[in-house]
Order: C-alpha cells, then sequence, then structure tokens
C-alpha cells in the first residue's frame, strides 16, 4: 500500500535522513537550504510512503494552483533511493499525480535535475514524464567536466596565454569583495541582481560550510579578486553557481586563468563538475558555451515538463 502526504517540520529528520542516502543527493534538498527562502514560497513538498517505509520524495511548492518542483531550487524531480526500477518510478509519479488531483492544483510543473547528480545515471525519469504526457518546454543546456576522462584542449589551453603566473588562488571567506563583482556584473550585463541576496548566502554558508565556498583568483601585483565563483559541493559533483569578474579581470583574461585553476583543482577530487547553464532568456548564450568548451567540457541538457491536473 502506498500512501502519499504534504510534508511538514515534524518529518524534517526524516526528510534529511533520505536526502543523504538518496540516489540523486543534493545539500539543496535538505530542508535548512529549502527554507531559508519559505517567506517566498507556499511549501507543497510531498512524501510517499510504501507499507510505512518512505521511499520517495518530491520537493515542490505551489502559487496560483500550480505545483512546482521547486522554484527555488536549481533543479527537483523525484528524490529516490538506488536501484530505482521502472515499475516503481512509474508508480511513485502515479500516485503523486493522483494526489495532486484531488486537491485545488490545476497544472504540475516538474525541472529536471542533470543525469550525472543521479550517483547511478539513473534517467527513468525523463521517460516517465514523457510516458504521463507531461509537455516539454523550456529546454536549456549547459556544461559540465566529467573529470577522469577530461583534458584540456592543447589548442587553447596554452600557459602562456593564460597568464597564470599573474594569478594565485585564494579560497578565504572575502564574500562581500566577490559579491560587489557579482552584482556590478549581472547589473552592467543583464540588468539584473543574484537570485540570492549576500546575506541569505553568508546564513547558508553558515548552515553547511562544507557545501558552499568561494574559491576566487587574486591578482599577484593588485592582491585584488579578478575573477571567483561561488561553488556549491555535492559530493561527487561541484557546481559553479555564480562566476564573475572584475573590470580589470576583463582586461587581463582573469575569467581563463579561473577556469582552469578550478578546474586543475576538483578535477581531482570529484567526478563530475558542473559549471552552470549556458541561456540568455530562452536561446542558448553561443559566447559563454564555446568559452567553457574551450576548457573540455561537454553538453548537458535540462528539462521543463508540465502537466494539466484534471
Amino acid at each position: 500500500m502506498m500512501q502519499v502526504i504534504k510534508y511538514n517540520i515534524e518529518h524534517k529528520a526524516q526528510w534529511d535522513a533520505f536526502v543523504k542516502q538518496s540516489d540523486n543527493f543534493s545539500f539543496l534538498f535538505y530542508r535548512d537550504y529549502m527554507e531559508y527562502h519559505s517567506d517566498r514560497f507556499t511549501d507543497l513538498s510531498l512524501m510517499l510512503f510504501e507499507k510505512g517505509k518512505l521511499k520517495c520524495l518530491l520537493p515542490a511548492n505551489s502559487a496560483n494552483g500550480i505545483f512546482y518542483s521547486h522554484q527555488g531550487l536549481t533543479f527537483g524531480s523525484m528524490i529516490h533511493e538506488p536501484h530505482l526500477t521502472y515499475e516503481k518510478a512509474d508508480l511513485y509519479l502515479t500516485h503523486f499525480i493522483s494526489f495532486l488531483s484531488e486537491k485545488d492544483i490545476t497544472q504540475m510543473l516538474v525541472k529536471s535535475q542533470p543525469f550525472f547528480y543521479t550517483s547511478s545515471l539513473n534517467q527513468i525519469q525523463y521517460y516517465l514524464f514523457s510516458h504521463h504526457q507531461l509537455q516539454q518546454e523550456k529546454p536549456e543546456i549547459g556544461a559540465f567536466i566529467h573529470c577522469a576522462n577530461h583534458e584540456f584542449p592543447k589548442s587553447s589551453i596554452e600557459k602562456r596565454k593564460l597568464r597564470l603566473a599573474d594569478f594565485y588562488v585564494d579560497e578565504d571567506n572575502s564574500l562581500d569583495e566577490f559579491w560587489r563583482i557579482l552584482e556590478e556584473n549581472l547589473k552592467q550585463q543583464h540588468g539584473s541582481k543574484p537570485v540570492h541576496t549576500k546575506e541569505e548566502i553568508k546564513n547558508l554558508v553558515k548552515l553547511f560550510p562544507d557545501n558552499i565556498k568561494l574559491f576566487t583568483i587574486r591578482n599577484v601585483a593588485t592582491k585584488k579578486i579578478d575573477a571567483g565563483t561561488l561553488l556549491f559541493d555535492n559530493g561527487s559533483v561541484v557546481k559553479m553557481q555564480y562566476i564573475a569578474t572584475s573590470n580589470d579581470g576583463r582586461a587581463n583574461r582573469a575569467i581563463h586563468a579561473m577556469y582552469y585553476l578550478f578546474i586543475s583543482q576538483y578535477k581531482k577530487t570529484k567526478t563530475y563538475i558542473d559549471m552552470g547553464t549556458c541561456m540568455t532568456d530562452d536561446d542558448v548564450n553561443t559566447s559563454l558555451l564555446y568559452l567553457k568548451q574551450r576548457f573540455g567540457a561537454e553538453v548537458y541538457n535540462t528539462e521543463r515538463f508540465t502537466l494539466a491536473i484534471q
């Protein structure tokens, strides 16, 4: 017998314990991360039990009758145990949809998780979404590195071009300095702001000191940050969450050195490096994608699926 219930605070320890041992682990699914912006979203996360045992999670929120998986997260989908069979996955999704059909929900929207976040590389959910007639919308592409197979292309990664002697890696806590550069970048280039506020990131760093870190390269001459990224460490996968470069950094191509040094460091200890999406609104940012591919990155797809709930 399967039962779907809505998450509440009493289930926090059980939820987090399941996330920790799940096949598609990400610390983004821990409740402390999901709830740092609880004032912006109405949580409608779901838990599925089979014979009284927790078997699957669906992080989500609702707004205006629409069920989202979850608007405050980079990606979502069903969180499940390793070795998930097709039959079980189909049953889980069927029960989630049935539960929503009994609520005041008119539409379900799911953001897929990149395949390399699953330890088994299980991609059952992609097929299931289509099988249950979820319509694909707004596909996006990103760049990633499979560390075991990675090599820097010799034609574009000559050290003399990177001017590595001009920089040094700094992994201190200079978030204020980096955030000023990031905000200026986004304002100048896109007329936008970071999704997170600086205060939110500082709080999340306190909650997840082993998962959220700052990686910057400083100029040897000026000692200032010329480029950097905020990284999200998910164990076998490290993600470049925000990337920014100063005006001086743009002049001396510091972003190229940052990519090289970041990849060189983390390819030794990680299975994958997620270099983020390469989109501008609904179109591919070809120059950004080309830059990442010059450092040996490959392309992955992320997709959104929607379903009208009867």
